[in-house]
């Protein structure tokens, strides 16, 4: 009987020792959950994102950033919907939009100024520095042909950006735009650098990380778009990099927005050809 006994109380022990090890194990997992964060958005803070979450990521065992494009209205509707965490955007949210998400905060994480790209063999034959003025009518088809900026006698195929684009609606506001006679539109910044570099003959305008190669910028007014002349306000064209969110960020949100603000995160915007918020 003893034996019986003993048993009894050994499979009664095994049985509870696994019971509390399974809730233990239980309770780690819930602690340790992964947690998402998505950020989509404006294909000019895209950048910025997608680098500073790889860096984010590989030293945050337990948070998880994704990042996508799209443009900036379909960043701030994502924030409207609820279908993201972060909006990103290279425009300032639109009164229309702040009615839909009172509680909306914006965070700047970089600034920008907004280059007007040729093609190379046009700029090679002379045309470096254009006027305000002469974008304005390039885009509203009173300029027609290279030659009449000082280039060479070509017809100038104009590119330009959706209009669901943050960098589409910065350029019709800072030019006073109402419509352009665009030959092409194209949803991503990288689409506008490709269709403007393949072409021999084309004008556009992109985020001033997404110039070179064979994509020159031209001057504007006779000033370059530099760092330091974007700071001083010399060049005109200039913006702010957003982040969007539905209240005051927090947690793992918050963690993520920390570290695109901190020293490291500020160093990537610089590094990709953007300007940190504190420069």
């Amino acid at each position: 009987m003893k034996t019986k006994g003993k048993t009894r109380w050994t499979v009664l022990g095994v049985f509870c020792l696994l019971l509390i090890g399974t809730l233990f194990m239980t309770g780690c997992t819930d602690n340790d959950e992964m947690q998402e964060v998505t950020v989509t958005g404006s294909s000019t803070v895209l950048p910025i994102s997608q680098m500073c979450a790889e860096e984010f990521n590989k030293n945050n065992d337990n948070i998880r950033v994704s990042v996508s494009g799209g443009g900036s209205g379909y960043g701030i509707n994502a924030i409207i919907e609820g279908t993201a965490d972060i909006g990103q955007a290279s425009r300032d949210i639109r009164p229309s939009e702040i009615e839909k998400v009172p509680n909306v905060v914006e965070t700047t994480v970089g600034i920008d100024g907004l280059a007007i790209i040729v093609s190379k063999t046009v700029y090679d034959q002379g045309v470096t520095d254009l006027t305000r003025q002469q974008v304005i009518d390039i885009y509203s088809g009173d300029i027609t042909n290279w030659n009449e900026v000082g280039g060479p006698d070509e017809d100038i195929y104009i590119v330009e950006r959706a209009d669901t684009s943050g960098t589409y609606g910065s350029f019709m506001e800072m030019m006073e735009i109402d419509e352009t006679v665009a030959h092409s539109t194209q949803l991503e910044n990288s689409d506008v650098k490709r269709t403007v570099g393949t072409s021999d003959y084309a004008i556009g305008y992109v985020g001033m990380g997404y110039v070179g190669g064979k994509t020159p910028a031209v001057k504007l007014n006779g000033v370059e778009g530099t760092q330091a002349n974007v700071l001083s306000g010399d060049y005109p064209l200039q913006r702010g990099l957003h982040y969007y969110t539905n209240g005051e960020p927090t947690g793992a949100v918050k963690e993520f927005i920390d570290f695109v603000l901190s020293p490291r995160g500020q160093e990537i915007v610089e590094e990709i050809g953007f300007i940190p918020v504190d420069a």
